[in-house]
């Protein structure tokens, strides 16, 4: 049905039947049919295009990288795109900070539970909408080359959770024709750049800020080895090294807009998103 790349089928996952949520992890809150509303981390509802910078699916193929529960793999096949959704599986270690004197076996196993409770998410999710997207899973500095050429890659919300983000990019953008989109949050560090402009009266939206708002080429390097904080989070990604990463490969014509999204305990947290296409 899908204008697709001929691909190596093997390396799609077969389909996965759930029967209910209480075998699932919910990243993102949404409404699944036949199961209600179910409470995720983040509550993107509403706000999918701006997420995503406002980008036009219609007729695309795309590779989501770190798709979760499928909250945005349903919005952009509803957009019109034909997705592959490529996370990991329990059959995978979580890219965790090494810190000296952790039990690595025991977290090792809790995270692997915590990633197949977040799989069940998703195909629950992929079944009960009735989707197309296929779900294909390794790390992401392994993406393989049989998914076949894509029109777009995104990254939602997960370069700051992988030891090499650069590494994470380069190894889908060899597959991405068009366009990759990566969202994250806004560097704590340089919210002094955006404080003085920000729109009170849409609080929801901000897209036009001046160009120093990019914040400097950095990457805020996160664990603090004196309590062992941020054991899945590596780095603050501002959006010029966004842009630098992108533009390295070949992705050099990028638009940033930013936006905020509610997350658990009712916190408004901003974020950036950067559309880059093919100089």
């Amino acid at each position: 049905m899908w204008g697709k790349d001929k691909a190596n089928q093997s390396v799609y996952a077969p389909p996965r039947e759930v029967a209910g949520v209480d075998d699932c992890y919910f990243y993102h809150t949404m409404d699944i049919p036949g199961h209600g509303v179910v409470t995720g981390e983040w509550d993107l509802r509403g706000r999918e295009d701006i997420y995503l910078g406002g980008f036009d699916f219609t007729g695309k193929r795309v590779l989501e990288l770190g798709p979760a529960s499928g909250f945005l793999t349903r919005y952009m096949e509803r957009a019109g795109a034909d997705v592959v959704a490529y996370d990991l599986s329990e059959d995978h270690s979580w890219d965790t900070v090494p810190f000296d004197g952790s039990d690595f076996d025991q977290l090792d196993k809790e995270r692997r539970e915590h990633i197949r409770r977040l799989n069940n998410g998703w195909w629950l999710n992929r079944n009960a909408n009735n989707l197309s997207a296929q779900a294909v899973y390794g790390t992401v500095y392994t993406v393989p080359e049989a998914i076949g050429q894509v029109d777009v890659a995104t990254f939602a919300s997960i370069l700051i959770h992988v030891r090499d983000p650069f590494l994470a990019v380069q190894t889908a953008a060899r597959l991405v024709r068009e366009t990759i989109i990566v969202t994250d949050i806004y560097p704590a560090t340089d919210f002094h750049l955006v404080q003085p402009q920000l729109n009170s009266a849409d609080p929801e939206m901000v897209t036009e800020l001046p160009e120093e708002s990019f914040g400097e080429n950095k990457m805020v390097f996160m664990p603090q080895y004196w309590d062992k904080a941020y054991v899945d989070t590596w780095w603050q990604l501002s959006p010029t090294t966004v842009n630098r990463f992108l533009g390295i490969l070949g992705f050099t014509e990028t638009e940033v807009t930013y936006h905020f999204a509610p997350s658990r305990g009712n916190s408004r947290t901003m974020l950036y998103t950067v559309v880059a296409h093919r100089g």
